[in-house]
C-alpha cells in the first residue's frame, strides 16, 4: 500500500489501531451471548403462544394487541441509536488519533514541554463521547423505562380480560392463568430482545467498518504504486535524465502545508545522486 493511502486521516495508524480493537470487541460481545439469548428468546416466544392460544385463544389475542408495542418501542430505539453510534465511532477514532501521535513522537512532545498541550487536545477530542455517552443513557433509561411499562401493561389487561371472560363463561381460572404466565414470558423475551437494541447498532456500525478495512488486509485494493505493473508505455530512447517542472507537493495530513509550491528542478544526470532537502525554518537545510 503506497505512504499516501496513510497519510490519509482515516487511515492512519491511531484510527485503524482503534477501529481494530473497538469493533472486533463490539461485534464478538453481539454475536456470542447475545446472538444466543435471541434464539432463546425467539423459542420462547413461539412455545408462550402456542400455550396461550390452546388455553384460550380470545383471552389470547386480546393481549397479542399489546405486545407488538414492545416491538415497535424497540425499532424506534434502534434508529435512535444506529445515528448516535456513527458519530460516537468517528469522535473516538479522532481521541485515539491525538495519543497514537503524541506516544509515538514523546520525545518530541517532552522536548518542547507540549504535554499540558497534548493533554488539553485530548480531554477537547474526549468530550464529544461524553457528552454522547450521556444522551446514551438517558435514552436507554427511557427505553428500559418503556419496556416495563408495557409489561405491565400486558399483565394489567390479562387479568381484566380474563375476569371479564371468566363472568361471562367463556373461560376457566386456570385457562386465565395458563394464557397469563404464558403470555408473560413472550412479552418478557420480546422486552429483552428490544433492549439489545444498542447493542446492535453498534455492531451493525462496528461491521460496516471492518469490511471497510477487508480490502486492506485481503490485498484486493491495487496500490498505485506497484513496480509489477507492466501496463503503460515503454520507452526505447532513454537518457536517464530527469527533469521536475512546477512541482507542488503536500501531505494529506497537512493540508495547509505546502512541502513544495511550483518547484522546478534542473535536469539529474545519470550515474549521480541528488539529495532533495526540505527548507526548514532554522535554515539549516536548503
Amino acid at each position: 500500500m503506497e505512504v499516501s493511502w496513510f497519510d490519509d486521516p482515516e487511515h492512519s495508524s491511531g484510527t485503524i489501531g482503534a477501529r481494530l480493537s473497538a469493533d472486533a470487541s463490539t461485534v464478538r460481545a453481539l454475536v456470542g451471548d447475545a446472538l444466543g439469548l435471541l434464539i432463546q428468546n425467539i423459542a420462547s416466544s413461539l412455545t408462550g403462544l402456542v400455550i396461550a392460544f390452546v388455553a384460550s385463544w380470545e383471552l389470547a389475542l386480546i393481549i397479542l394487541v399489546i405486545i407488538p408495542l414492545i416491538g415497535v418501542n424497540g425499532y424506534v430505539q434502534m434508529k435512535f441509536m444506529k445515528g448516535f453510534s456513527a458519530d460516537a465511532k468517528m469522535m473516538y477514532e479522532e481521541a485515539s488519533q491525538v495519543a497514537n501521535d503524541a506516544v509515538g513522537s514523546i520525545r518530541t512532545v517532552a522536548s518542547f514541554y507540549a504535554e499540558d498541550k497534548v493533554m488539553e487536545l485530548y480531554r477537547k477530542k474526549c468530550e464529544g463521547p461524553m457528552k454522547y455517552g450521556m444522551r446514551l443513557g438517558l435514552i436507554s433509561g427511557i427505553k428500559f423505562g418503556c419496556s416495563f411499562f408495557l409489561l405491565f401493561s400486558v399483565n394489567a389487561t390479562s387479568f381484566y380480560s380474563g375476569a371479564r371472560l371468566v363472568d361471562a363463561g367463556r373461560t376457566t381460572f386456570s385457562a386465565v392463568f395458563r394464557v397469563f404466565f404464558a403470555l408473560t414470558m413472550t412479552a418478557m423475551a420480546v422486552s429483552q430482545s428490544s433492549s439489545m437494541a444498542p447493542d446492535s447498532s453498534k455492531a451493525k456500525s462496528a461491521t460496516s467498518s471492518i469490511f471497510e478495512l477487508l480490502p486492506l488486509v485481503l490485498i484486493i485494493r491495487k496500490s498505485q504504486i506497484d513496480p509489477s505493473d507492466e501496463s503503460g508505455a515503454t520507452l526505447d530512447n532513454v537518457k536517464g535524465e530527469i527533469e521536475l517542472r512546477h512541482v507542488s507537493f503536500k501531505y494529506l495530513s497537512r493540508p495547509d502545508i505546502h512541502k513544495f509550491s511550483e518547484t522546478s528542478v534542473w535536469p539529474f544526470i545519470r550515474a549521480r545522486q541528488w539529495p532533495l532537502l526540505e527548507r526548514v525554518e532554522a535554515g539549516n537545510q536548503q
